[in-house]
């Protein structure tokens, strides 16, 4: 099923004009394709001299709060929750950030274009570590599940591992021809997993520094790596190859591949058996699990794919609403995912029903957002434009998860 649902926009920066008397802010609803429908947000001042806020005949304000404003389109009843950032960083990095983590006791890392890589507190926002050793950018940067260990990769084709106490760099994985383009770990982090340009999934061991396998080269460069548990209804194979050692706790496990052919690999952890293989028609920036059971795909021709492991040649759902790049996605506790675009768009889409309500993260204009993370209450997500966004989600996706089981 085709969703071909309108997208409704805001201006960027709605929350600081609209704090004025008299500001002005505009809005526009557009499906693909076609002629977008135009209007305006005023603050107004009353007779009674309060102040109050008013919209174009087209649309409605539903419910307006201290961080977002929920609005609706009247002919197709579409409606968006836009949400302000909580906080806006802009001290951290030069230039664009490409890849941010959080970790769970508060601390953050991330890099940037300027090659900074660095280490940070999210509540003071203070830099506690520099971490030097990359010769060039880094394009993934990722916690282990301690909070006490990153692990990074980007265009010098190697894997580093760093202390996040001290800022060293015990391990580093050489052995990819080109640049690294994603990372996953497995379970508590005594073997990696990477993906690059030269089409080779590899399994590391982390204790030595050691490549166990070169578990699969394709003939296209692959983008993005996910792992996950295995359903019990997947036939996962038994391997052919010799077992080492090294590995540990790869056993019931897949890892989807998003390739630039425009494939989406899936391959057996242990075994190396490809479980399949299916044509998006588009390159295939980022894939992420929803569930062990569902999968979501986003691609270069701005086609978000939902597909079910059991049948995964014909999704369940596709949103074909922008035409612009998906370059991020983000498994938000296994209900849906937010998506990043090149047009600096980020939505939160529920998985479940028809996709009446949304949620837009906005502060980005028009500057790509290249990735998401999150530490469970808070989104938070690194722009082109060199800052890093927080935005405090837990409350209203609550609420709106509520509105959509009433709706179901």
């Amino acid at each position: 099923m085709k969703f071909q649902n309108p997208v409704i926009y805001i201006q960027p920066d709605w929350h600081e004009v609209l704090s004025v008397n008299g500001g002005k802010a505009w809005i526009l609803c557009k499906y693909k394709d076609e002629p977008g429908i135009h209007g305006t947000i005023e603050k107004v001042i009353d007779s009674d001299g309060s102040s109050s806020l008013q919209i174009s005949d087209d649309f409605i304000i539903e419910k307006l709060g201290l961080c977002f404003i929920h609005i609706k389109h009247k002919n197709s009843k579409f409606s968006t929750y836009f949400l302000k950032p909580s906080k806006s960083l802009s001290n951290l990095h030069k230039k664009s950030v490409n890849s941010l983590s959080i970790s769970p006791n508060g601390m953050a890392v991330s890099s940037s274009s300027d090659d900074s890589f660095i280490l940070w507190n999210t509540e003071e926002e203070i830099i506690k570590q520099n971490l030097t050793g990359h010769a060039g950018e880094v394009y993934k940067c990722r916690f282990f599940p301690s909070g006490l260990v990153v692990f990074s990769a980007g265009s010098d084709m190697r894997l580093k591992i760093w202390c996040a106490k001290t800022g060293q760099c015990p391990v580093t994985l050489v052995g990819h021809t080109m640049a690294v383009t994603d990372v996953a770990i497995v379970d508590r982090g005594r073997n990696v997993l990477s993906c690059s340009k030269d089409g080779f999934l590899k399994l590391w061991n982390c204790g030595d520094s050691s490549c166990i396998y070169n578990i699969i080269k394709l003939p296209t460069s692959i983008n993005s790596c996910k792992l996950s548990e295995a359903s019990a209804y997947l036939d996962l194979g038994q391997p052919n190859h010799e077992l080492s050692e090294k590995e540990v706790n790869t056993a019931n496990k897949v890892v989807l591949l998003g390739c630039e052919n425009g494939s989406v690999q899936c391959i057996a952890l242990k075994s190396h058996k490809k479980i399949f293989s299916v044509d998006f028609g588009s390159a295939v920036n980022c894939v992420c699990f929803i569930t062990c059971d569902y999968f979501v795909v986003g691609c270069q021709d701005g086609c978000i794919h939902l597909c079910n492991m059991k049948c995964p040649r014909k999704p369940d759902l596709s949103w074909k609403e922008s035409n612009s790049a998906v370059l991020s996605l983000l498994e938000y506790n296994s209900i849906g995912y937010f998506s990043s675009r090149a047009d600096g768009a980020v939505e939160f889409i529920f998985i479940k029903g028809y996709p009446l309500l949304k949620i837009s993260l906005t502060g980005a204009d028009c500057d790509p957002v290249y990735d998401i993370a999150t530490d469970g209450d808070h989104i938070y997500t690194c722009c082109r434009d060199s800052k890093i966004r927080c935005y405090y989600v837990k409350e209203i996706i609550s609420e709106l998860t509520k509105l959509e089981g009433s709706i179901g």
